[in-house]
């Protein structure tokens, strides 16, 4: 079983991570195409509309975890949201996985909030797993607490403290090669 507030922080900050990156790789849409066709998974001519669908994913996932807040009686909206994140960065961490595994370490993963690179590593599937895991955490019976007034209080800040997080990792990830080589 998972506390409504666990409950209502992984959905307000995956259905944030998955808008946030959906439109991310809408504003640079070209780039992310780019990105897409050197993980070599795609066929050339596939490639467009298969990153036009999973900007579309990563936006109806964000809609369907929210949904539930809106109408209660759409709940099962939001466990499909949960479903989907998961399985869409299973394939991402499966993706990843694959081209390391074929010595393919060059790609840029296509993952970053911000215009430089950030290029695979194993620690980049270690986030992509622990993400799924909030997934999954968001499908667990959510006990009968009733949320307080100091929950809601504290839960925009808990928010925030998670999406610097995840940037701060982000970012970590993206300068590791800087970071390693002036040590």
């Amino acid at each position: 079983m998972i506390d409504p507030l666990a409950h209502m922080l992984a959905t307000l900050f995956l259905a944030l991570f998955f808008w946030a990156g959906g439109l991310h790789k809408l504003r640079d849409f070209e780039r992310f195409v780019s990105q897409l066709g050197k993980y070599g998974v795609v066929r050339p001519n596939l490639l467009a509309p298969a990153a036009g669908l999973i900007v579309a994913v990563e936006a109806a996932i964000g809609l369907a975890l929210l949904a539930p807040l809106l109408l209660p009686r759409l709940r099962i909206l939001g466990m499909g949201g949960f479903g989907a994140g998961a399985a869409l960065l299973s394939m991402y961490l499966l993706l990843m996985a694959y081209s390391l595994a074929r010595g393919n370490r060059e790609i840029d993963c296509g993952c970053s909030f911000q215009k430089q690179r950030s290029l695979i590593s194993t620690w980049h599937l270690c986030r992509n797993g622990a993400l799924v895991l909030i997934c999954l955490a968001g499908v667990l019976p959510v006990t009968a607490r009733e949320l307080q007034t100091i929950d809601w209080l504290h839960l925009p800040l808990m928010v925030l403290v998670a999406s610097m997080l995840y940037v701060l990792v982000d970012t970590l990830l993206a300068n590791r090669s800087y970071l390693t080589s002036n040590s």
